[in-house]
């Protein structure tokens, strides 16, 4: 039997804005599906059948148990019977990741291996492996490490300090280039020993943040802590930057253990419903789709629209002559005609009137346009990559982190990009 899974899912999603405006980040949608649940799907799919979410506050609390509910959907979607039903830390402020797992430990009684994750990665890894690795070594915990590769950034991660036979001594957070003891980054997936709960109710307040504070304590007084190496693919989805290029992953087939279904060609997926509808038009060629292209069901496309390596969620409206490549367009999105989608993510419910342009048209850049929940764009409107647009109801929410700069307002939205990111 797998370990029982907590899902640390307390953060407020600020890097993400405008996308967690309305939502917490883990149910930001992932081609369709939540990132949480599809995380979680990994893990089901592979033995995991007891899944508790250390959740904090109402936002994320109430909208992740109206989502998930006890679970049965989930599993029977994945034509799992023998499961458990979810869990849900709660009404309990804690201090963090560290102190929401004292807590649900505690709470529900967990005498057992425990697997930690975070709910906004993306991982594909072989389950057994991990576990075995675990119980051959007896550590208190192992952290799933991430090598990365020479020409990569390490300065945005936790880096492991190493011996030969994968003890970790420490981590050194966010390092200079160059100054790095190792390429193998924290990915904040953990599995730790029963014994973990003396260690927690030893370090008592002190144990906040399972990076920050226990893990170093754990180092630091000599615990044993181990890291395994994984093959497979993780990605931190905490920037819109991050979000897209999971999309653009899942697409193209570099995760695994996503799920995908209803193929119509190579590297293509229509639902039948949405199929029924446009077939005509593909078939005549009206409907060019070029590349890795998901379409989720009940969508609406007219001629002259050309889709490359993109994403159309569910119940989404293209009206003729829509240009979209290199995006992800989320669920009952309208795009109306004339309209230019270039390395843009456009969110739930939002409205792209016509001729607009937005994102990356001709422009080599990392960063991407990103148009929030319930938005409706301005005909003939122009968002360049590094701008976010929300509505004006979330200003004062967006400029009080102090993460963003506001470059303007119409009647109904504002738009703002984070500090340094683009020259005004």
């Amino acid at each position: 039997m797998f370990p029982q899974v907590i899902a640390t899912v307390g953060g407020s999603g600020t890097r993400l804005y405008p996308l967690t405006l309305d939502q917490p980040k883990p149910l930001v949608e992932l081609c369709d599906t939540a990132i949480i649940s599809n995380l979680f799907r990994v893990l089901a799919s592979q033995g995991c059948r007891r899944f508790i979410l250390g959740s904090k506050g109402a936002s994320n609390t109430l909208n992740l148990s109206n989502y998930f509910k006890a679970g049965e959907g989930f599993f029977k979607r994945l034509g799992i019977a023998d499961h458990q039903d979810f869990s849900y830390q709660p009404l309990y402020d804690d201090k963090g990741s560290a102190d929401s797992l004292r807590y649900c430990m505690n709470y529900f009684g967990i005498d057992d291996d425990l697997l930690v994750v975070s709910g906004d990665n993306l991982i594909d890894i072989d389950l057994k492996s991990f576990v075995d690795f675990h119980r051959q070594h007896h550590p208190l915990l192992t952290v799933a490490l991430k090598e990365l590769g020479p020409g990569e950034n390490i300065s945005q991660y936790g880096v492991a300090r190493l011996d030969e036979d994968m003890r970790i001594r420490g981590f050194v957070e966010k390092p200079k280039p160059g100054s790095e003891p190792s390429r193998m980054i924290n990915t904040a997936f953990y599995l730790f020993s029963s014994k973990i709960r003396d260690v927690l109710a030893e370090m008592g307040d002190r144990a906040r943040d399972i990076g920050g504070d226990l893990i170093p304590y754990l180092t630091e007084n000599g615990y044993p802590v181990y890291g395994y190496p994984i093959k497979g693919y993780w990605i931190d989805i905490g920037t819109p930057e991050r979000l897209h290029q999971a999309t653009m992953d899942c697409l193209s087939g570099a995760v695994r253990h996503f799920d995908r279904k209803y193929h119509y060609k190579p590297n293509q997926w229509i639902h039948p419903s949405t199929l029924a509808k446009i077939k005509p038009l593909l078939e005549s060629g009206d409907i060019q789709l070029t590349g890795n292209v998901s379409i989720g069901r009940n969508c609406s496309i007219e001629r002259g629209v050309t889709i490359e390596n993109s994403h159309i969620g569910h119940t989404s409206l293209i009206e003729r002559n829509v240009d979209i490549k290199d995006s992800m367009i989320m669920s009952f999105a309208c795009i109306q005609h004339m309209v230019s989608i270039k390395k843009s993510i456009v969110g739930r419910h939002t409205i792209i009137e016509e001729h607009s342009v937005l994102g990356a048209n001709g422009i080599d850049t990392e960063l991407i346009a990103v148009i929030g929940e319930n938005v409706t764009l301005p005909p003939e409107s122009v968002v360049s990559p590094g701008v976010r647009v929300a509505t004006l109801k979330h200003s004062h929410s967006i400029l009080a982190t102090g993460r963003f700069v506001e470059l303007g307002t119409d009647e109904r939205n504002i738009y703002f990009a984070e500090k340094g990111s683009i020259k005004r």
